[in-house]
């Protein structure tokens, strides 16, 4: 009679458990001087969720007798307490969420196969339990000893324009008055809800101006021009001068941070047969952390959503003037 509500009991604890060390890793690196450089480390998105899971599973299962499908069930019920609570009680932007929950569910399905296959050789259960206290802290301490790696990336989106390239310039430059209507579906500004741009001013002239960018209700930034040449090119680089972006997207992502630095922009202008012009746009900006490729992968998704929506403003802006041109209209 006491079986059932027993093996839910392990169950329970397991969860217990795992949520109160996560929650205070959590509160521990958020109160630490570099909380932003932790929360992008190794342990944080990598050996945590495959511990914990792993945690999960030898307390919910003492005596090895629970399926396959127990095991694998545990991560992505984990990871959604996890974000949901994470979302209700702490706060966390819908990004950091979004980037930490794919990373947190592969690895916690690591953690619970290895768990599985460990327990299966081992028949030193004490020492076993012995490695699971102090993993954490070994994995932690080798973590910090290693340096971080400086990466810089590229990130590049085209589109052709049917409008030459001095119909294109000005909005390359500025634009005013961006409606929710204009750009593209995307799955950053669309699904995530980070903000659209809503206008790009620009104070002075050539290199050297200010141009700002405005999302949403709340979001600036300046981007202080480098390269001006009219219908060719224009190059900027970013200088994020209050922490709108930051506050409104996700607090642990800074764009001139401890792990992440923005750092310029460009356009290019490139004349194409029957009056037409690619505009290419790229970002520079630096990942510095110990999980560059899975940062790069993100920043491909997220910046490259941006980028391209900019590019669909410009597009149907500039062939809008075209095409009045060609009617003889204003």
């Amino acid at each position: 009679m006491n079986e059932v509500p027993s093996r839910r009991g392990h169950i329970i604890a397991g969860f217990t458990l795992a949520l109160t060390i996560a929650l205070s890793a959590y509160i521990l690196l958020n109160a630490s001087k570099a909380n932003s450089v932790a929360f992008a480390s190794l342990w944080f998105l990598a050996f945590l969720p495959a511990y914990l899971c792993a945690l999960i599973c030898y307390v919910g299962d003492p005596a090895l007798e629970r399926p396959r499908s127990f095991y694998f069930s545990v991560p992505p019920v984990f990871g959604a307490i996890v974000c949901v609570g994470s979302a209700v009680f702490l706060r966390e932007g819908v990004i950091c969420l979004v980037m930490l929950a794919p990373i947190w569910l592969s690895f916690g399905w690591l953690g619970v196969y290895i768990l599985r296959r460990v327990r299966k050789g081992r028949n030193d259960p004490a020492r076993f339990r012995a490695s699971l206290l102090f993993l954490p802290l070994m994995c932690g301490s080798v973590e910090n000893q290693i340096p971080f790696t400086e990466q810089p990336v590229t990130l590049t989106r085209s589109i052709v324009i049917e409008a030459a390239p001095e119909q294109v310039w000005p909005y390359a430059v500025t634009n005013a008055h961006i409606g929710d209507h204009e750009g593209q579906w995307n799955f950053t500004q669309s699904i995530l809800r980070l903000p659209r741009p809503r206008a790009t001013t620009l104070s002075g002239y050539g290199v050297g101006a200010i141009r700002t960018a405005y999302w949403g209700d709340r979001i600036n930034f300046e981007e202080r021009i480098t390269q001006w040449q009219p219908g060719r090119r224009l190059a900027w680089a970013f200088a994020f001068t209050n922490s709108s972006l930051q506050d409104y997207t996700d607090r642990h992502i800074a764009p001139d941070g401890q792990f992440l630095t923005i750092d310029a922009g460009d356009y290019t202008l490139t004349p194409l047969a029957e009056g037409r012009t690619r505009l290419t746009l790229r970002t520079h900006y630096i990942a510095k952390t110990h999980v560059n490729l899975y940062a790069q992968l993100w920043g491909e998704i997220l910046l490259g959503d941006i980028q391209s929506n900019i590019l669909a403003i410009i597009k149907q802006r500039a062939e809008a003037r075209a095409s009045r041109a060609s009617q003889g209209t204003p």
